[in-house]
């Protein structure tokens, strides 16, 4: 059965921050491919909606893994058109061993997500922790993987985008064509 990596996200933008983790779980536990997956709006994000709109957002995650050959778009909950939960995306996919990606961030509240100990079950996390100290929930210690980190937020790129200011060493060529082709996060 082959090992597939789930990587949800708004990736607003993505940046090589996301794509340097999930390459890095996806060597380390060799997995046979990782779904990239743009959520067409976070349940914890309900009250701040992303910058870039959903068609934007997936078309600058396709740009940015086009050349990656483990990686592939999966672009079910932008097409869902609703606030995505993980869970729903997994149960939707056809039978694979599937381990949800997460970076240490996004772990710190994995249990606050819908279903969490199921949605465990059904895609073991596997977590990019870079500070040594391994999660406290049961659900992801397993999943424990030390990884380098790049110290980079899509908070921090829209700024630098709003202002300006060069980020070709933050954001992968292709996606960051497109965002200037389509005038993103300039205002």
């Amino acid at each position: 059965m082959k090992k597939i990596g789930f990587y949800g996200g708004t990736f607003d933008p993505i940046h090589f921050g996301h794509l340097f983790l999930a390459l890095q779980l996806a060597e380390y536990h060799r997995l046979d491919k990782v779904l990239i997956c743009p959520a067409f709006c976070s349940p914890f994000k309900k009250d701040h909606s992303p910058t870039a709109s959903a068609e934007h957002r997936l078309e600058m995650v396709r740009l940015a893994v086009q050349d990656i050959s483990c990686m592939e778009v999966l672009s079910f909950e932008i097409e869902e058109k609703k606030t995505s939960y993980t869970i729903d995306t997994i149960r939707s996919l056809p039978p694979a061993e599937y381990h949800l990606l997460l970076s240490e961030e996004s772990a710190v509240s994995f249990m606050e997500w819908k279903e969490a100990e199921e949605l465990a079950r059904l895609a073991s996390p596997l977590i990019g922790c870079r500070k040594g100290a391994p999660p406290t929930s049961p659900f992801l210690k397993k999943g424990f993987t030390p990884t380098k980190s790049m110290e980079i937020s899509s908070t921090e790129i829209r700024e630098r985008l709003k202002n300006k200011l060069y980020c070709g060493h933050l954001v992968p060529a292709k996606a960051l064509d497109y965002i200037e082709r389509h005038r993103l996060y300039s205002r």
